[in-house]
């Protein structure tokens, strides 16, 4: 067996173009023995040396499977596989991830870029993002991304609900983040924001978010009709987000979600953006004192009140959730504040009647302790079965006369 200066030595004369027989007369080896390892497929290393193991291939099959959920970014798997030991360069790791990648798919036509002035504008829209929850079914949640126009700081909130309170607790949750108010939002044409209008007529705003908006000082402004380019900022903060954050993680509920969400935000802050050559929390220094002070939250809590009617037995539905309040509410109108981990039911004069822990679980029900105390199942009173109704048909009374001349007509 031919290995080392002998082996190399074939492959230096038929680099320099010598045929089999002429590498058999100047090296003194057989033809069959030049033909074995020359042209039948033979490398000069392929029996001196074992391959030598990756320090990546204990983590391919998570790697694989994190590619398969739709995360490609090479920084971020390197963020989920460091903690469980890969102790390789990251250049490793892109090479293997390049290999897997699906085809890229078109990419988007360019379009203007329009930059702000510190503190003048926030840029906010709403994400649907499927998970797969205890049960095996296939869920959305709703995830609101908020990016600071000038820095580039996000904000990233998952909520019990699309509506217009939904859309006011991230509103207020993404000025409290960033310690301040802007001059100004801007955000798409969606129905918790305006109702109608156009541009030369002007817009009728959602009551209920122009009133937040009122409260603290800030213009509304929106983008171009099915032009989403606009906001371009925020546009590519919900697709970093469903790229980058929400492939192959698991969460407990709403509350452990949201401080994962914030965490992975704050990481973020620490990265130069490609744009501005900054950290955004560089760039933050400088709009930092230019957002104006947000309200104490006791002034903003009416805000976040939703209306509820109780049920006839005496529940009150949130997110999914039925939650019980004193029988003798049954039917009447109450407000509902949803906390971090706990839910408060008020009634019509703002006193508490119940609070309840919140429970990420659709479907459910959680009676209050004492729900029905004091209620008599004898006199309780049930809702009658519907029913239909036999009208009387009145017939009017005819002489036998009168049909015996229509028949003889």
């Amino acid at each position: 067996m031919l290995k080392g200066r002998p082996l190399m030595n074939l492959f230096r004369l038929k680099d320099e173009g010598n045929g089999i027989r002429e590498i058999s007369r100047i090296s003194g080896h057989s033809r069959n023995t030049v033909r074995k390892y020359v042209r039948d497929g033979a490398t000069p290393n392929n029996t001196a040396r074992k391959t030598r193991g990756s320090k990546l291939d204990p983590y391919k099959d998570e790697v694989r499977a994190l590619v398969k959920a739709g995360l490609y970014s090479v920084p971020a798997i390197m963020e989920r596989i460091v903690p469980a030991g890969y102790e390789g360069k990251e250049t490793i790791l892109r090479d293997f991830v390049r290999s897997i990648l699906p085809p890229r798919s078109e990419r988007a036509p360019a379009v203007a870029r329009f930059e702000t002035e510190p503190g003048e504008q926030l840029q906010f829209d709403w994400g649907i993002f499927g998970y797969i929850d205890a049960s095996g079914r296939q869920r959305n949640l709703p995830g609101l991304v908020a990016t600071l126009s000038y820095s580039r700081r996000r904000f990233v909130r998952f909520a019990w609900s699309q509506d217009i309170f939904g859309l006011l607790e991230c509103i207020i949750a993404a000025f409290t983040y960033f310690g301040g108010v802007t001059s100004a939002v801007l955000t798409d044409h969606a129905k918790t924001v305006v109702l109608s209008g156009d541009p030369e007529g002007g817009w009728n705003y959602h009551p209920k978010f122009l009133e937040l908006t009122n409260f603290l000082g800030v213009s509304i402004r929106l983008c171009q009709v099915r032009r989403a380019q606009t906001k371009g900022k925020v546009e590519r903060s919900i697709r970093y987000a469903k790229e980058n954050f929400w492939p192959g993680r698991s969460f407990g509920d709403l509350v452990d979600l949201n401080a994962q969400a914030l965490a992975w935000c704050a990481a973020r802050d620490e990265i130069e953006n490609a744009t501005t050559g900054l950290r955004p929390m560089e760039a933050f220094a400088v709009e930092a004192p230019t957002l104006r002070p947000l309200p104490p939250a006791s002034e903003l809590e009416r805000f976040l009140l939703r209306p509820r009617r109780v049920s006839a037995d005496a529940l009150v539905s949130f997110g999914g959730t039925s939650y019980g309040v004193p029988f003798r509410y049954s039917g009447q109108m109450v407000s509902v504040l949803p906390g971090e981990r706990t839910l408060s039911i008020f009634d019509s004069a703002s006193e508490l009647i119940a609070s309840h822990a919140l429970v990420f679980k659709q479907r459910k029900t959680v009676f209050l302790s004492g729900q029905y105390q004091g209620l008599d199942p004898k006199t309780a009173r049930r809702v009658p079965p519907g029913r239909a109704r036999e009208q009387e048909v009145l017939v009017e009374a005819r002489s036998l006369a009168v049909y015996e001349e229509r028949a003889h007509g």
